[in-house]
């Protein structure tokens, strides 16, 4: 009876061994939505929260999150400032840098970026007056993320303007995919923006709210097993040797 159980806690742990080879940490995945202001000069993007003291860096997480997310709404994450220096726009983008993380979830990690695209527009009409409805604008050079847009009513109400750019990266676990869409609205035409802000005399910056769907998908491709799954894989086959031999001692027996 002693023989058997020895053998059954044998067998247990030679196939926890074999089985602790196919696990792997789960991967982050889901959507969530936040919201801030952002703060652009010619080489930098800074951000500070939404509400006072206007922290920096600081941005809050709206409702409706899914996934790994869950429980986030309301709560405020922490974004990073990126330089156009070491962070620069297209190809071929540059070293993981952590932009979000979670001062209240701290076990999701980081999200991190590495690369910012390019606007997709031209830069022909960034200047081009009068303003109207319909004119598209991506600054530069240098390259620029933006993609300006004169949106309706015309004038004399308007146009005014919206601003959206792409970021992309990863999980900082490298097990999941990160894309975050950002949109900028504006109650004047980009020209405006863009004169006041980097025109002659202008004040250099560009300071408005945003919005950013932030999407994780996990990766298709399996990864490689962690330190904890060798070493368990280790021990099945040490166990389960350990096993055929008293097997094949009892028969000589």
């Amino acid at each position: 009876m002693r023989g058997s159980r020895i053998s059954s806690f044998i067998i247990g742990a030679a196939l926890l061994g074999f089985s602790t080879i196919s696990l792997s940490a789960a991967p982050i995945f889901g959507t969530f939505n936040i919201a801030g202001t952002i703060n652009v000069t010619a080489t930098t993007i800074t951000w500070n929260s939404n509400d006072a003291p206007f922290t920096p860096d600081l941005a809050k997480v709206g409702p409706g999150p899914t996934g790994s997310f869950v429980g986030l709404a309301g709560q405020n994450v922490t974004t990073a400032d990126f330089n156009r220096i070491t962070e620069p726009v297209g190809p071929p983008g540059f070293p993981d840098q952590p932009f979000i993380t979670f001062p209240t979830m701290p076990a999701l990690g980081a999200l991190d970026i590495n690369f910012i695209y390019k606007g997709i527009y031209s830069n022909a009409l960034c200047a081009t007056l009068p303003a109207t409805v319909g004119q598209t604008c991506t600054p530069g050079p240098p390259d620029s993320p933006f993609n300006f847009v004169n949106n309706p009513p015309p004038a004399p109400s308007g146009p005014q303007a919206t601003a959206t750019f792409v970021f992309t990266g990863e999980t900082a676990d490298h097990l999941s995919t990160v894309i975050v869409n950002f949109t900028s609205q504006f109650d004047v035409p980009y020209q405006t923006i863009l004169a006041e802000a980097f025109g002659p005399g202008g004040s250099g910056v560009v300071s408005n709210t945003y919005s950013a769907t932030v999407t994780v998908i996990p990766n298709a491709t399996v990864p490689e097993p962690g330190p904890m799954a060798l070493s368990a894989f280790g021990i099945g086959l040490v166990l389960f040797s350990a096993l055929l031999r008293r097997r094949r001692n009892q028969r000589c027996n």
